[in-house]
């Protein structure tokens, strides 16, 4: 029987005993689910009253530290379980998740932990992140996400053409409220991002697909389409292309951007993926300022719950895209942005991008065990866009596979409009937790395509 030691602890008794019984606790002296002393018992080889006793046992369960079991006594509480419990997702995917596009968690959980410890001891800081403002947000933040930007554009970017968002999604949909209404016209890939798809059918904004082949976007057949429609924008995933993660050459970029000049067509350039250092290019944004909104977001390259993007803009927009900004949200939550500042300064962010750089390629080597990806022009980031034998299409192999206990998004899901739909689908290598898991899953997936072929 634990019996604690409360000689020379300040205050009162019970306070002294609660204290001393929630060390034990913190320290594991104390396991989780064990019962603590009868009171009568503690009482008496304390030389203390019941009533101290049962006082100290209430201020541990008002700490949430234990928990009275009617007829049975005081117990421990299991904490862990029971934060388990209460962060479990409503909703979950049962089998093997190969659809879902996300950055694994590494060392993300150390820096939110430094970062929050960092705020906690900033009075003028904490007081900032919790007070309103306008859509341009707080001078520090702005300055350090030009600073940041600028490095990695290898170009300066005027602080006054950048505003924050709740993630590339946020961004998407500000764009569209601002610069287009409803059926008016907007170009994309044949193949695209779904919630893009999904937004502007909301919207009512009209999507007219432009051709593919293996390098990208066909600029002969985006002329026609400008010419045809005479569309408001262009959205485009350039540096790595939504589902099939081909990269945009620079000679395809030039072409793009003298068509949408004379034509009149402003640019949505989503830079929201994932893309290793050593694949990233010079982004269309700073070849053509003027017509580009340039998307990024640090969901894919920090953590999926960090809804924090940002959008690069011509400067003689930005008075309509806040204004759209504030119809949707008011202003975006300086708290966190704060997070994301820190950890552009300390140097995390780097850190957890490197990270995911060596464990992606780690994937991709156990992705061309079972896979040969012949296209030069795709880049190996979250994604491995895998066509297909004959008689198999995408639907199909998806409805096989899922059978199977495995997840894939079929190139169903990415076609605008009456755009056809390759045998295909798109596999995530960040989808599962671990390597084995992934390595099941593409032995299933390799199995199923030798079976059915």
């Amino acid at each position: 029987m634990f019996i604690p030691d409360i000689s020379g602890r300040p205050g009162p008794k019970f306070q002294a005993l609660a204290d001393a019984l929630a060390e034990a606790i913190e320290s594991s002296e104390l396991k989780a689910n064990s019962k603590l002393p009868p009171q009568r018992i503690l009482s008496y080889r304390l030389g203390v009253t019941v009533g101290t006793i049962t006082r100290a046992y209430q201020e541990l369960e008002r700490r949430g530290l234990t928990e009275p079991k009617v007829g049975s006594g005081t117990y421990v509480k299991d904490r862990e379980a029971e934060q388990q419990s209460f962060y479990n997702p409503i909703t979950t995917r049962s089998g093997i998740d190969l659809a879902v596009c996300r950055p694994l968690l590494l060392s993300q959980q150390h820096h939110l932990s430094t970062a929050l410890q960092e705020l906690s001891l900033e009075p003028v800081a904490q007081k900032a992140v919790l007070d309103y403002y306008s859509a341009d947000g707080l001078l520090g933040h702005n300055q350090i996400l030009q600073q940041w930007l600028s490095k990695k554009m290898r170009s300066e970017i005027d602080n006054r053409r950048l505003l924050w968002t709740y993630g590339g999604q946020h961004s998407l949909t500000t764009i569209i409220q601002a610069l287009t209404r409803p059926s008016d016209t907007i170009l994309v890939e044949g193949l695209t991002y779904t919630e893009f798809i999904r937004t502007c059918q909301h919207s009512e904004r009209k999507l007219v697909p432009v051709r593919m082949d293996d390098q990208g976007i066909d600029p002969d057949d985006l002329e026609l389409h400008c010419k045809r429609h005479k569309p408001r924008l262009l959205y485009l995933t350039p540096a790595i292309q939504n589902p099939t993660g081909i990269q945009l050459n620079d000679s395809r970029r030039l072409k793009v951007i003298e068509i949408c000049r004379r034509y009149k067509v402003m640019i949505i350039e989503d830079d929201v993926l994932y893309c290793p250092p050593e694949n990233r290019t010079t982004p269309i944004v700073t070849i053509a300022p003027d017509i580009t909104f340039y998307v990024g977001s640090f969901s894919k390259y920090f953590a999926g719950g960090l809804r924090v993007g940002y959008i690069v803009m011509p400067l003689h927009f930005k008075n309509t895209i806040e204004k759209a900004l504030r119809a949707s949200c008011m202003n975006i939550s300086p708290l966190m942005t704060d997070l994301v500042c820190r950890w552009l300064r300390n140097g995390a962010m780097e850190a957890v991008d490197n990270e995911i750089a060596m464990e992606l390629k780690a994937r991709h080597r156990l992705f061309n065990q079972y896979f040969h990806q012949p296209n030069p022009a795709t880049v190996p980031g979250f994604n491995c866009w895998l066509k297909l034998p004959v008689p198999l299409t995408g639907y199909s192999f998806s409805k096989q596979l899922s059978d199977k206990g495995v997840v894939v998004r079929e190139a169903e899901m990415f076609t605008v409009g009456r755009y056809p739909a390759p045998a295909a689908i798109r596999i995530s290598l960040t989808g599962p937790s671990s390597r084995n898991e992934l390595k099941t899953g593409l032995e299933i997936i390799k199995n199923e395509i030798q079976r059915s072929s």
